[in-house]
């Protein structure tokens, strides 16, 4: 097996990954960030610690590590660019990135294209951990009626016009109104100020796929238990997240949660827009 090397962002799924090809007989090192990065992740593994920004450290790491495939995962909370301790490589990455370094998916494309340039293989993580995308249909709660059929078919449009610009994985829509879209908050917390903004009538429903074009080694969609319990706790009614483009983790969990919620999750199929 090819030695991966796994760019390591918050949360536990970089270590989910690093323990899933560890006991398939894969050996593993781990870049971990400085404040980002659960060091759970890193106990036992080799491993190298390094600056958000750092680019050339990471990469000299890898290179010292024998590295062939790299996979990213794991959230990184996006600082003000200005506020990033870039190393010259760093600096260089994204002045080529331009005006693409202000959306998550153009900065990401730019850094998947730098770490390929020094002869590394970037793969997804459903090429690690298989069966966690999402699968078309109900996987949980009850069937969404029409309404909320609606207000799913609504959201996927609002998010293919944005995806162009580079904004927005996820929506919460109502009734068609447009509650809220995620931006620089992350989903939890826009599922927070979509609750706070519900009308009257048929609760919200948060829809999650992936932007045109995206580059889904980097930044696929995910879905799991904390995305169920923030948003039935918000009092949204259900979930709908792309088939095929969206990370379904912990599917037994989640459709404990949904079904004890009432609270739908469907996987749908979004076609490109024209």
């Amino acid at each position: 097996m090819r030695k991966l090397g796994i760019i390591a962002g918050s949360g536990a799924l970089p270590k989910r990954i690093a323990d899933t090809y560890a006991n398939s007989g894969g050996a593993v090192f781990v870049i971990a960030f400085e404040g980002i990065t659960d060091p759970q992740t890193t106990r036992g593994r080799d491993h190298a610690w390094v600056k958000l920004g750092r680019i050339q450290g990471a990469m000299d790491a890898m290179i010292a590590a024998e590295v062939e495939d790299v996979v990213m995962a794991g959230p990184i909370k996006r600082p003000a660019l200005s506020s990033l301790d870039l190393d010259s490589r760093g600096a260089k990455l994204l002045f080529r990135a331009g005006r693409k370094a202000f959306g998550d998916d153009g900065l990401l494309s730019t850094i998947v294209a730098e770490i390929e340039s020094d002869g590394f293989r970037v793969i997804g993580i459903d090429q690690i951990l298989g069966g966690v995308l999402a699968p078309s249909g109900r996987v949980a709660g009850p069937e969404p009626d029409p309404v909320a059929m609606a207000d799913i078919k609504r959201g996927v449009e609002v998010l293919q016009s944005l995806g162009p610009v580079d904004v927005g994985q996820s929506i919460a829509v109502q009734e068609g109104l447009v509650l809220a879209v995620e931006a620089v908050e992350g989903t939890d917390a826009m599922i927070s100020r979509a609750g706070g903004l519900m009308r009257q009538g048929p609760a919200p429903v948060l829809i999650k796929i992936s932007k045109p074009g995206q580059e889904r080694r980097a930044d696929m969609p995910a879905i799991g238990p904390e995305t169920i319990r923030h948003a039935a706790a918000a009092g949204f009614r259900g979930l709908a997240m792309q088939a095929g483009a969206t990370l379904l983790l912990e599917s037994d969990e989640v459709g404990r949660l949904a079904d004890e919620a009432g609270f739908f999750v469907v996987g749908v199929t979004v076609s490109d827009p024209a």
